[in-house]
């Protein structure tokens, strides 16, 4: 018979085709620098946030226009954008986090400045075929090698801002690679190239070393390093609940929890089960059924009879009589009018023939004699009944 289908040799082909690409759109090239602080491709940092937390540093991420920065944070901004660190300073109306940014700085505030080149593939083999570049802290007497995306003859000439006032704090062979700006109470570092502290040279020469060093300058205790990663334009502004806080979030975590418990449980009863109450057929509903039964069946004799029978039970175990007691010491503790009604049951029972309106007047006499004589009797062991565990 003949198999219908794709062959086994074509599902093993397709398979690795979808494994190279898999692997392929794993291991492709950052075209766009995306500096994002939990990515892991070669152009994210998430490798130096985690020796900055293993070092004991704060750091946390905002990616809102206007990040939420305190007294104590320390703003970090990526600069996607041709190295030219200073034209960062000229902050233009209508980019939104520009303005914030250095509102915050002018405001007393802390912040760092990273400059990548947004084409980060170019700046990833001039990087890879420049060698280390040598910069120097003259307060410590430090020297590192760090990885240098820009060609000693593409260097930009520095805009100067007129309002800010510039200190150089390390400087290598041709031009300073660590500047600080004072701009009215805060104060700014701003890097000549931040490519080494991205993922994928982190781990070269001592770039890992150099950019630990930079953030220490600012990092004090009680200090948090808040990553901006709107500078980039990573913007997520949060939502109203993220705005409130953590506490909001959690309150309508429980809200809706809430709503689908009320949902499933509803029509549930809460607490203890409910009892099914039977309801107990008294000795009379029960003389009627048999009478009327016998009545049907022409077995007026035998109704009679089981009549006069279950009333005398009835009222031995009621009287608390022994069952070998007469019939005169039973009749002692009734009244005239259910002795009577019993009398005359017991004469019509031996009868051979009585009629069935009759018989059934004789039944329903005695029966009403005995509720109005074992009514209380009744009630009262009833209640006692439910009260015994």
């Amino acid at each position: 018979m003949r198999r219908s289908g794709l062959p086994p040799i074509a599902w093993a082909l397709a398979g690795l085709l979808c494994l190279a690409a898999l692997l392929m759109s794993l291991g492709r090239q950052d075209y766009d620098a995306s500096p994002e602080a939990t990515s892991y491709s070669p152009s994210g940092v998430s490798a130096f946030c985690e020796l900055l937390r293993r070092n004991g540093i704060s750091v946390t991420i905002d990616r809102a226009s206007r990040p939420r920065l305190g007294p104590n944070d320390i703003a970090v901004a990526f600069e996607r954008r041709p190295v030219n660190t200073m034209d960062y300073l000229s902050s233009q109306p209508e980019d939104e986090f520009r303005a914030f940014f250095w509102k915050f700085i002018e405001n007393g505030g802390e912040g760092l400045i990273l400059p990548i080149q947004r084409d980060y593939y170019s700046a990833s083999r001039t990087a890879l075929a420049a060698p280390a570049k040598s910069v120097e802290d003259p307060t410590t007497g430090q020297q590192f090698k760090v990885s240098s995306s820009v060609s000693s003859d593409s260097d930009e000439e520095e805009s100067v801002d007129d309002t800010a006032s510039r200190m150089t704090l390390w400087h290598s062979a041709d031009a300073a690679f660590l500047s600080a700006y004072k701009l009215s109470k805060g104060t700014a570092l701003v890097a000549a190239d931040g490519i080494g502290i991205t993922n994928r040279f982190i781990d070269r020469y001592d770039n890992a070393k150099a950019f630990s060093s930079i953030f220490s300058i600012l990092a004090k205790k009680g200090k948090r390093f808040v990553f901006t990663e709107a500078s980039f334009g990573n913007v997520k502004d949060p939502g109203l609940l993220e705005w409130i806080g953590p506490w909001a979030s959690a309150a309508w975590a429980q809200l809706v929890f809430l709503g689908v418990v009320v949902v499933f449980t509803l029509g549930i009863r809460f607490g203890l089960p409910e009892e099914t109450r039977r309801i107990q057929r008294g000795s009379r509903e029960m003389l009627d059924a048999l009478a009327d039964t016998f009545m049907r069946s022409r077995s007026t004799q035998a109704a009679l009879t089981t009549a006069w029978d279950r009333a005398d039970a009835e009222l031995r175990t009621q009287l608390k009589l022994p069952r070998d007691a007469s019939r005169s010491e039973r009749d002692k503790l009734l009244p005239s009018n259910l002795q009577n009604a019993l009398a005359r049951l017991e004469i019509a029972k031996q009868q051979s023939y009585v009629p069935e309106e009759y018989a059934l007047s004789l039944i329903r006499r005695a029966q009403s004699e005995m509720d109005s004589f074992l009514g209380h009797r009744r009630t009262r062991l009833r209640g006692l009944a439910k009260l015994k565990p």
